[in-house]
C-alpha cells in the first residue's frame, strides 16, 4: 500500500477515515469493488456523498489490524447470506419456491428466471431472489447430498 491511512469508529458509530497530512473524514463507507470474485482486492473507501477516497488494491497487503476492522465493517454492512443447505426447489407456475438454511438461518425465497441463478469462477453460485436480495450458494461439493439432489435439477 503507498498510502499510509487508519480507519476509527467515532463515539456515533461513524467510521472515520484518517491520514497524515489530511483532514480526519467522518463517516466513510468501506465497498467492495468485485465482492464476488475478488473479495480482498480493490477494497474502496468513500465519503457519504459517494466519493473514493482511497483505493485499497490489495486487503492482504493492509497491517493484520486494520485488515480485521475492515473485513468486520465490511461483513456488518453487507448482507449477503450464504446458502448452506437447501431443504427444497419447488418449481411452480415458471418460477422457483427455494427452502434453504443459511448462515443466517433458515429463509425461504423465490427466484423468478433461471438468469437469476449465476455460476461464479470459483464454483460457487450467486442467487437473486424476486425481492432482489442476493444470496451466496456454496460450489455443489459443498454441499450435503440432500442439498446438491435439490439443486442439481436447476444448474
Amino acid at each position: 500500500m503507498s498510502e499510509s491511512f487508519e480507519l476509527q469508529t467515532d463515539e456515533q458509530g461513524r467510521l472515520v477515515l484518517k491520514r497524515p497530512d489530511k483532514d480526519d473524514v467522518a463517516d466513510v463507507r468501506v465497498r467492495r469493488a468485485f465482492p464476488w470474485s475478488q473479495p480482498n482486492q480493490f477494497v474502496s473507501i468513500r465519503d457519504a456523498e459517494g466519493k473514493e477516497l482511497l483505493l485499497i488494491e490489495d486487503l492482504n497487503e493492509v497491517p493484520a489490524a486494520q485488515r480485521e476492522a475492515i473485513q468486520d465493517w465490511l461483513g456488518s454492512t453487507s448482507f449477503i447470506p450464504r446458502i448452506t443447505q437447501v431443504e427444497k426447489i419447488d418449481l411452480r407456475f415458471g418460477y422457483q419456491q427455494w427452502k434453504v438454511t443459511t448462515d443466517r438461518g433458515a429463509a425461504e425465497f423465490r427466484v423468478q428466471e433461471r438468469e437469476d441463478i449465476r455460476f461464479l469462477p470459483d464454483g460457487r453460485f450467486r442467487v437473486k431472489d424476486a425481492d432482489g436480495n442476493v444470496y451466496e450458494m456454496l460450489p455443489l461439493n459443498q454441499l450435503d447430498e440432500h442439498s446438491r439432489r435439490a439443486a442439481e435439477v436447476l444448474l
